[in-house]
């Protein structure tokens, strides 16, 4: 972004259209989950030129392409300035954060849709969870600007993350967090549809119409 910067009169303006390059199997691997890196690639940008008072010459549009010349592990990024770029329009398959105790029966999953939710054996919890090594109180989710983070709240046995004890940690997709005994994976999918729209109600057809019901002499 800062190599392709353009100095005018009063403003800086860097590219606004971003195209990353992805070979074959990088591709494929992250490809369901290219809604969410567009988001987070956006705001880094967003972010970047807020700080250093950079401006967009137009709407900011970040793209991903399959290339089988970039090699596995690699990415290329072509930048522009496009003034007459336009917004992606939203997508219609959103995409949702979840949170599923694993091994439980029958399967137990939240859905992330606050910005903070207490996990913990106490039932007012948001995350409530049947088990007696995990503190009333354990940890909390938080949603912040680069995703959902795990925070420790002083728990007694601790939090894990893929192994390791933490005091907080930004989570990824697939990463598997363990409070006292329970086993948990972070995860991100496509959300269901909504369901269609029940039909109006049929309106019967008028047997009698009275064009002057009222008799004014």
């Amino acid at each position: 972004m800062e190599g392709a910067k353009t100095v005018s009169v009063g403003a800086v303006y860097v590219p606004n259209r971003y195209l990353i390059h992805l070979g074959t199997e990088d591709f494929e691997r992250f490809e369901g989950l290219i809604p969410t890196l567009q988001e987070e690639f956006g705001s880094l940008l967003r972010r970047s030129a807020a700080e250093r008072r950079w401006h967009f010459p137009g709407a900011l549009v970040v793209d991903f392409a399959q290339d089988a010349a970039v090699a596995p592990g690699r990415f290329e990024v072509w930048a522009e300035h496009d003034a007459d770029a336009v917004a992606p329009a939203p997508s219609e398959s959103l995409r949702r954060d979840v949170l599923r105790l694993t091994g439980s029966q029958p399967p137990k999953e939240w859905v992330l849709d606050s910005g903070r939710l207490v996990m913990g054996r106490l039932p007012a919890c948001e995350i409530s969870l049947n088990d007696a090594n995990a503190s009333r109180q354990h940890a909390q989710l938080v949603k912040r600007e680069d995703g959902w983070w795990i925070v420790d709240l002083d728990s007694t046995n601790g939090t894990f993350v893929n192994g390791s004890l933490v005091k907080e940690r930004r989570l990824v997709p697939g990463d598997r967090i363990q409070i006292g005994s329970s086993k948990l994976e972070f995860a991100t999918e496509q959300a269901p549809p909504a369901p269609p729209k029940a039909p109006p109600p049929s309106v019967p057809e008028a047997t009698q119409v009275v064009s002057n019901p009222l008799n004014a002499d």
